[in-house]
């Protein structure tokens, strides 16, 4: 497989088969940054208690794809302060987008 992205969500859905606590509690931490790293423009990060955030996801989708929404994504439930309570599947984002003309 010769694109990243593709290879990527098939490892993480693969390590979510093995083990999905351990892949949901990843997803969903989160560590402090500083503004620099905050303001790449592919790497996602967060604001939470005025302190700006990056995750896992956060950083491969700032390594692996060009786009500000990110091309990794995850499916799953998730609780009403936005931490997932399981996930359910890692999803390519690229799939999902339109391209606008204006």
């Amino acid at each position: 497989m010769s694109d990243p992205v593709a290879k990527a969500i098939e490892v993480l859905n693969d390590a979510l088969s093995r083990d999905p606590e351990a892949v949901t509690d990843l997803v969903n931490m989160r560590v402090a940054c500083n503004k620099a790293l905050s303001d790449h423009s592919t790497i996602h990060t967060t604001v939470i208690e005025g302190v700006f955030r990056v995750g896992v996801l956060g950083l491969l989708n700032g390594a692996l794809g060009d786009s500000p929404t990110g091309v990794i994504g995850a499916e799953g439930q998730m609780n009403d302060a936005g931490k997932f309570l399981r996930i359910r599947r890692f999803v390519d984002l690229r799939l999902s987008k339109v391209d606008v003309l204006t």
